[in-house]
């Protein structure tokens, strides 16, 4: 029972990881495509006409999703291993 709390929480550990990394690529996109962007609309603003040009709306919302739940499952774990 132990190992496998131990590989949840390490599993926790890796998405964490992953969606802080493919968050921060995200941004280094944005950083790179800002130079060839021509204009943009009021309403949505900067970032949601570049995330609409280079498509990048699923690997953004998917690093942010991954950070939360890498998140719950690293703060579940250690509320169950220090609490309970």
């Amino acid at each position: 029972m132990d190992s496998l709390r131990k590989d949840v929480q390490i599993l926790g550990y890796i998405l964490f990881l992953a969606g802080v990394f493919l968050f921060g690529i995200m941004h280094l996109a944005f950083a790179i495509y800002v130079p060839h962007l021509t204009g943009w609309g009021s309403p949505p603003g900067k970032l949601a006409t570049i995330l609409d040009q280079i498509n990048g709306l699923a690997p953004y919302f998917l690093g942010i999703s991954f950070m939360i739940i890498g998140g719950i499952i690293i703060l579940f774990n250690l509320f169950k291993q220090y609490f309970l």
